[in-house]
């Protein structure tokens, strides 16, 4: 990621390293899903309990990295900043979601949830998002939101308005697109209102693998915690027995909050804190390939995970998990060179 100094654009490493460990994380959790959704997976307690921890952090992380150069970027031109959203947003949410769908329909009831008929999934896009792309639905109305509002609110009563939106929730019953950009945007505006040097400053400093340390360790049991809370707060989902979309509704909820903030400022803290060493370097790689991981990586998931378990290879669903963990970023990442190589990846909206 990318931000102006003296008029000329400076990579901030330890963004790019936040993204690559984020998305290790997205495409864990998409493993997990898909694998609790299947036979070969509804039936492992750990894998349920690894996705709820997952699920608790792992995409209010990407809405505060989305927030985090925003103001700098309204700055340049709030015209410019919207038809940026086009190529980088609204491009890839329709060509991508068609791609799925389609092949979703195309491999009928090999899926975990069958898509019956192609033309509602289509025509329902600009308001009914399908499977991971809810993310890019959701970023692009925070951005419009961003644009009307952070000149008459300011930063800090962006951050009021959005806490304001997230607690609708509780008392009035959203259309689930709605939810998905009320419920979320809480984090888009705090990495809005901190900006990349707010975050150095809240996890950095003196002794960063120290404070990076103990920020995991309270991460880890405030997760833990909520985990445990999972059915005082949410009675209406048994997690022994749900599928992924429940417990990502379990996990989204207003009691897990905390275990979000916490998550968040470990993961932030972890990033800041591996500087720039080997591991870090290759972590900003993988960051600068976020979008092309995102876009395919549920192709390759669900694609391997049907082939492996036909194959008689879903025996072991934790080994079958770390195979398709594997596949779900090496194979974006070949396709992506591929595009590179003929000169399409922006035409895809890999870039």
């Amino acid at each position: 990621m990318v931000s102006r100094a003296g008029g000329k654009q400076v990579r901030i490493g330890w963004l790019d390293t936040a993204k690559g460990l984020a998305i290790l994380i997205v495409v864990l959790g998409h493993v997990l899903g898909g694998l609790i959704d299947s036979p070969v997976g509804s039936h492992a307690p750990p894998m349920r309990m690894a996705f709820l921890a997952i699920y608790s952090f792992h995409m209010p992380v990407f809405f505060l990295l989305s927030g985090l150069l925003v103001e700098d970027r309204l700055a340049r031109g709030r015209t410019a900043f919207l038809s940026s959203l086009v190529p980088t947003i609204i491009w890839p949410y329709f060509l991508w979601s068609v791609v799925q769908l389609l092949m979703i329909y195309s491999i009928g009831s090999l899926a975990n949830r069958p898509v019956q008929s192609i033309l509602p999934g289509l025509t329902g896009l600009p308001w009914k998002p399908v499977s991971q792309f809810w993310f890019l639905y959701a970023l692009f109305w925070m951005h419009v939101a961003a644009t009307l509002l952070t000149r008459r609110l300011g930063r800090e009563g962006f951050v009021l308005m959005a806490l304001a939106v997230k607690s609708l929730a509780l008392v009035i019953a959203l259309p689930l697109a709605v939810r998905l950009v009320t419920g979320h945007m809480l984090f888009y505006a705090i990495g809005l209102w901190l900006g990349a040097g707010g975050v150095e400053r809240l996890v950095g400093g003196e002794r960063p693998v120290l404070r990076a340390l103990l920020l995991s360790g309270i991460a880890v049991a405030v997760i833990a915690v909520t985990m445990q809370a999972a059915p005082a707060y949410a009675p209406d989902i048994d997690v022994l027995t749900a599928g992924s979309p429940a417990l990502a509704n379990v996990a989204w909820r207003f009691p897990a909050l905390a275990a979000a903030i916490a998550g968040v400022m470990a993961l932030l803290a972890i990033a800041t804190a591996m500087g720039a060493g080997k591991e870090a370097n290759w972590l900003a790689w993988l960051g600068r390939r976020t979008m092309p991981i995102y876009l395919m990586h549920i192709l390759f998931i669900a694609g391997g995970r049907i082939a492996l378990v036909r194959l008689g290879m879903g025996g072991n669903p934790y080994m079958l998990a770390s195979v398709l963990w594997a596949l779900g970023l090496v194979g974006p990442l070949v396709a992506y060179d591929i595009c590179l190589r003929l000169r399409v990846a922006h035409l895809l909206g890999l870039r």
